[in-house]
């Protein structure tokens, strides 16, 4: 799915990308091309270009992440694009200078109103360059929740609170449920319920399975 994603985006940046940006596009794709998150920034971007006009992301900027959820900035030759980022999609939400509109993304990230998302937003320079999940240490890199939160429901990375083996792999799910196996819905919200009453197991960094880049 992500490498049918990653030639979608290479279709639609041979209408978008000047020739003259392409080799540096291409290439900042590429450092991305394992990442959901960034990828699902660069297709809603080639797919529906902020201007109009042809242009290029030339770097993205990690302003706040939350729950699995990314404010990112995409830079480029025109201007500076804010997009809200999850594993399943990506939402344009305006350029910088004229800040955070949503009242739900605002209270989300702890913005008290849109002014001081414009205040935040001035000196660029303040926040990081983002990084692919699976090289950030800070985050899962399934489901992407920071530290201390707690997984995607069904995140393969979660580690099970009964056993402290990998929950979708061992048996306590039916176990606990008295069920051979969760079939639908219903089963999952029940098993979800005496899981949260457990106790669920947040993320933490020693969680992570290890990738090439963590060596």
């Amino acid at each position: 799915m992500i490498s049918c994603k990653y030639d979608e985006i290479k279709t639609l940046m041979d209408y978008a990308v000047p020739d003259e940006e392409r080799e540096r596009a291409l290439s900042l794709l590429e450092q991305f091309s394992g990442d959901k998150i960034a990828l699902n920034l660069f297709h809603t971007f080639y797919s529906f270009l902020p201007e109009g006009l042809d242009d290029a992301i030339n770097g993205l900027i990690l302003i706040a992440a939350s729950q699995g959820v990314f404010l990112l900035c995409a830079t480029t030759g025109i201007d500076n694009y804010l997009y809200l980022v999850n594993q399943e999609q990506a939402e344009f939400l305006g350029n910088t200078a004229e800040g955070i509109w949503e009242e739900e993304v605002l209270r989300f990230f702890g913005y008290p109103n849109r002014a001081a998302s414009i205040s935040a937003l001035e000196d660029l320079g303040r926040f990081s360059a983002y990084s692919p999940i699976t090289m950030d240490t800070n985050l899962c890199p399934v489901c992407a929740a920071a530290q201390g939160e707690l997984h995607t429901f069904g995140c393969p990375v979660e580690v099970c609170p009964w056993c402290g083996g990998q929950l979708t792999h061992c048996s306590c799910r039916f176990t606990i449920t008295g069920k051979g196996s969760l079939k639908d819905e219903e089963d999952l919200d029940s098993f979800h319920k005496l899981l949260t009453q457990k106790g669920r197991v947040p993320f933490a960094s020693n969680q992570r399975p290890t990738y090439p880049s963590d060596q």
